[in-house]
């Protein structure tokens, strides 16, 4: 993203007032707490309730925009996700009420790139991840081999003219697509069409979703440390968010 697009550092949380809002959340390291592994993500129970309320409290104007693909959301989500929108692979691919399951289909040449990241995994000890239109190294237990995965996966991006995908200890390759072009979309919707949306996001990948919400009269919500972002508003971690929506609750 280019630097005159990021904002100071933000240190002020949200607003709780949401009469005219839509609320769009990142999943890993936003809703959840990062694990090492993927499948490793715990969702408790206490998040899905909070989910299920804010469908309730706010129908229609609320989603969820990952970076996993709709399928693995389900997996972890169960019919929860049915309640609102979704928008997985980087917003690739969305899943409203009003349109169903909108998914391209998967590059011809990602079969042959995921071949080739999951080669390179066992080779190093990585952690390979498999998308319904992306794959991904992870190297969070191997910090040290930052350099040499982000470059073999570059590389693997160039020759099968794939997105490259930089994230929190990892890098992948992708169907085009981004979280900002999702939200845009999404907002369409007669729910949350006149609304100002928030983005909750914590990583890089969420950017453009910052961008997108304050084009649109809203404003993105940065969770974790501070550092330049395009977000106007910031949470210090997910049990931050957690209380956040507590209190929204509440109100």
């Amino acid at each position: 993203m280019p630097a005159e697009r990021l904002s100071a550092t933000p240190d002020r949380a949200p607003p709780h007032s949401l009469g005219d809002t839509s609320l769009f959340f990142d999943f890993d390291g936003t809703l959840v707490d990062l694990a090492a592994t993927p499948d490793g993500v715990v969702v408790e129970a206490g998040l899905l309730a909070q989910l299920d309320a804010l469908a309730e409290r706010l129908p229609g104007r609320v989603a969820i925009v990952s970076g996993r693909s709709i399928a693995q959301l389900d997996a972890m989500l169960g019919g929860h996700a049915r309640l609102f929108a979704v928008a997985g692979s980087h917003g690739a691919e969305r899943r409203t009420p009003e349109d169903g399951h909108v998914t391209p289909e998967p590059p011809a040449a990602l079969e042959r790139a995921a071949a080739e990241l999951a080669d390179f995994a066992t080779a190093h000890d990585l952690v390979f991840e498999a998308k319904s239109l992306g794959a991904a190294l992870h190297y969070r237990a191997h910090p040290e081999l930052e350099a040499d995965a982000v470059q073999f996966v570059e590389q693997v991006a160039e020759t099968h003219q794939l997105t490259l995908q930089r994230g929190k200890m990892m890098a992948e390759v992708r169907s085009p697509g981004d979280k900002g072009a999702a939200l845009t979309a999404l907002m369409v919707a007669p729910a949350m069409a006149g609304t100002k949306p928030l983005f909750f996001g914590d990583d890089v990948t969420d950017e453009d979703g910052f961008v997108a919400a304050a084009a649109l009269g809203g404003a993105g919500v940065l969770i974790g440390a501070m550092r330049p972002t395009a977000a106007t508003y910031r949470l210090g971690d997910v049990t931050a968010l957690r209380d956040w929506i507590t209190a929204i609750l509440e109100i």
